[in-house]
């Protein structure tokens, strides 16, 4: 699945792809990680086996926000990502964050065309 995220957004964003990070975590990761790298604006993506859980974004820390919807337990009437935190193999977050905050006006573009494409489990309430 991650292979699958990654190829979509090189797909479409090859020429800028070099502004990003993109940066695979496990949720262990996620909840332990200090690196300055994962606290910037970006898009995350949740997955979990063969299936895209949520796409989002956020404009100043992406992997802030993206472990907010497990603690808040964003869901539909499939799926709760509160189920996430007792996962330990075959899911996991993949941030592509800015790696200068300049082009941040990108995340945007990217997190609409991957929630498109990728089609999640749990939409974006921009979206639908």
């Amino acid at each position: 699945m991650e292979e699958f995220v990654i190829s979509s957004f090189k797909k479409e964003f090859y020429p800028i792809e070099d502004k990003f990070n993109l940066i695979r975590l496990t949720l262990e990761e996620a909840y332990e990680s200090k690196d300055e790298i994962v606290a910037q604006p970006g898009v995350y993506i949740f997955w979990f086996e063969d299936k895209i859980i949520k796409v989002g974004r956020h404009l100043t820390n992406s992997r802030k926000r993206a472990l907010e919807h497990i603690r808040d337990n964003t869901r539909n009437d499939e799926y709760q990502m509160k189920s996430l935190d007792s996962c330990n193999i075959n899911c996991g977050l993949i941030l592509i964050n800015c790696i200068n905050t300049k082009d941040t006006h990108w995340v945007a573009a990217i997190e609409i065309y991957l929630e498109d494409v990728l089609k999640p489990v749990i939409k974006s309430s921009r979206t639908g």
